[in-house]
């Protein structure tokens, strides 16, 4: 029998600790949390709604097969438990690999419909091995499912992994398939309609049909040119659903009055359909 090194005992009582205290909270420890948003946030109500959304404006069914593409640490997986049944399914990858063992743990081996796959692709913030984003090819078969979720990761993907991942969801998606996601996008009239929030401010580094946060780390946080944006949807062979709308996860009107947040007003929910022929 292999003996554990310090460091794998530590961290085997520690998951034991904070899964014992999912039990109770349902919800995952702060420390990870964290990492996937403002511990402001209610991780729950979010969830939730979120949840609620995908039911009422995107069709989502008790049986279907849900694609969470950067599924972090359950927000959208856990209400998901509650809709759909054993005839549903569900699939989530993220590059984050003890993400994904807290969600095995604490998810998957109560539902085992509910599967969680480590999908390893670096970043420029966190995550510095594996393939690049734009060459990433998700691992699962076309004309896999019936609805796609990406809940703020284009906000963290510059635009040839956004191309790459937008023609990766089409192929798995069924023909008539949902795609829903979030995108930080603006147009030649943002700052006219959202004045004193300024773009420039929270995007600084102007890229042409994108702006970045951080030259440095251009994953940490990326605004995208409308312009830009809806033709690569039409390529990719996806469909927008009209009304665009304002994001109700990352709302600003859920920040509290201290907290300055002035970006999220440009972050924006577009859904999408799958075409019957996907490039």
């Amino acid at each position: 029998m292999t003996t554990l090194n310090w460091r794998d005992r530590a961290k085997t009582v520690r998951d034991s600790a904070e899964d014992a205290v999912t039990r109770v909270t349902h919800m995952p420890p702060r420390r990870i949390r964290g990492d996937i948003s403002p511990l402001w946030l209610d991780y729950k109500k979010t969830g939730s709604d979120q949840v609620d959304f995908l039911r009422e404006l995107c069709g989502l069914r008790h049986d279907q097969h849900v694609l969470d593409i950067g599924c972090g640490v359950g927000r959208l997986a856990q209400p998901l438990t509650t809709v759909l049944s054993k005839r549903g399914r569900y699939d989530g990858f993220d590059v984050m690999p003890y993400m994904i063992d807290w969600c095995r743990r604490n998810i998957t081996s109560a539902h085992p419909n509910f599967r969680f796959t480590h999908a390893d692709v670096r970043t420029s913030i966190g995550h510095d091995a594996g393939v690049d984003a734009a060459e990433y090819v998700f691992p699962y078969d076309d004309n896999t499912f019936d609805l796609a979720y990406a809940g703020s990761l284009f906000t963290h993907l510059t635009p040839a992994a956004a191309t790459n991942y937008m023609n990766q969801i089409a192929r798995v998606l069924k023909p008539g398939g949902v795609f829903v996601s979030t995108w930080n996008m603006y147009n030649s009239d943002s700052e006219k309609i959202l004045p004193g929030r300024s773009l420039r401010q929270a995007w600084p580094h102007d890229m042409g049909e994108h702006r970045l946060k951080d030259e440095v780390h251009p994953e940490s946080n990326v605004a995208f040119d409308e312009v830009w944006l809806r033709p690569r949807y039409a390529e990719s062979g996806l469909r927008i659903v009209e009304p665009v709308r304002p994001d109700a996860t990352y709302s600003p009107l859920r920040v509290p009055r201290n907290i300055a947040a002035s970006h999220l007003w440009y972050t924006t929910t577009i859904i999408a359909t799958a075409s019957d022929a996907a490039p």
